[in-house]
Order: C-alpha cells, then structure tokens, then sequence
C-alpha cells in the first residue's frame, strides 16, 4: 500500500521504524564505539583542525544509538562540545525551538521545554560547525525520518542560514530504508554514521 500523503505516510511508517530501531539496540550494544571506529578516518579528513570549532551531540533517549563514545572522541581531537536544547516549549511539549548549548562532558544536566536531557540554562548558545543527529530511518540520498516534532529540521535550517553546517546522522545500519517520505522543510543529512560505514552524502 501507498500513502500519497507524505506526513501520513511518516506517521504510518514510524510505528515500525521505532519498533526495528529497539530491536537493533537489544542486538548492537556495541554500537556506540563502533560508530568511532567507522567515523574517525573520514571525520579526521573532513575535518583536519578541529580546533576552535564545536560538535554539538545529543544525550541518547530510549533505542537511540549513543553518541557518547563519539563525543569523547571528539573532545580528544579539539572540538568544543555542545547538546541540543529545547526551549520556549508550552506545557504540552508544543512550540518551542532548539539551540544548542556548551557542554563538558560531567557536567551538570537538567530537562528542557520536552523534557530531554540538556545543559543548564547559564551555558552559553553556541552555533556548531557539526551537529550529529538522532533518527529512526534513514536513506542513502541523506534523507532522515525523525521523531516528528521538527526541531533538528528548524534549527539546522536557521544553522544553514548562518554559516557552513554539517549534519551528521547517527545510526544503526540496521535503520536504512528505502523510499522515505519527503516535505518540503525536511532538512537533509551530509553523512550518515553507522557501526559499520561512513555513508557520504554531501560530496564537497
């Protein structure tokens, strides 16, 4: 069956994703530092000075891969680090838009507007160069089915007003799928980083 309407289609499509994307975290514990196996040779040569620049990762929720080993990783090469913040949200979690705030790994946690895990409110907003990004599916061409609430699709989009930002999905292999549903705000991902390949999107 097909669903011509590209938001019905990803409701219909995300009970499954989620559904597959538990099943993969049961399966791959190891997932989390593979994703530095598999991402330190072509971050390294897309990247070659990190210095001075920032990543902003994200604190796992659920079945998301971590990317807590990718993030001490990136410290020990000389990125400054960052976590997404959602801020502005009404008490129904509606509204609202993401920034990103500085973070030392250790540091002090608290919950944001939709209750994810993020830095204190008095770390400063910062624009990162990288942002690494949670799905539930993904494709080769780059597109990134979410959890439905826009958020890295609105501040990557105002990111890509600003500067040169690159997105970098974050993934089991296992969540690739083909012939994903695509609206007109969906931002596209640059790479997409599995625990078993680098998946180049952007070519430049």
């Amino acid at each position: 069956m097909t669903i011509a309407d590209p938001a019905a289609a990803k409701t219909a499509l995300r009970v499954f994703v989620r559904n597959r994307r538990k099943q993969l975290a049961l399966e791959h514990p190891e997932a989390d530092w593979k994703l530095v196996d598999a991402g330190r040779e072509p971050l390294s040569a897309r990247f070659p000075q990190p210095q001075g620049k920032v990543a902003a990762l994200y604190h796992g929720l659920g079945s998301e891969v971590s990317a807590r080993a990718l993030a001490d990783w990136l410290a020990e090469q000389g990125w400054a680090l960052a976590l997404p913040s959602v801020e502005g949200a009404n008490a129904d979690g509606l509204g609202g838009h993401m920034v990103f705030r500085t973070w030392t790994p250790g540091e002090a946690l608290a919950r944001d507007a939709i209750g994810l895990v993020a830095p204190l409110r008095q770390n400063p907003i910062v624009q990162p160069d990288l942002v690494a990004v949670p799905l539930l599916a993904y494709d080769r061409a780059g597109v990134r089915l979410g959890q439905g609430g826009g958020y890295y699709d609105r501040a990557l989009e105002a990111l890509r007003g600003r500067k040169d930002v690159f997105a970098l999905g974050l993934a089991y292999h296992g969540q690739e799928t083909h012939n994903l549903p695509v609206e007109a705000h969906d931002q596209r991902l640059d790479a997409i980083l599995t625990e078993n390949e680098y998946i180049a999107v952007r070519k430049d």
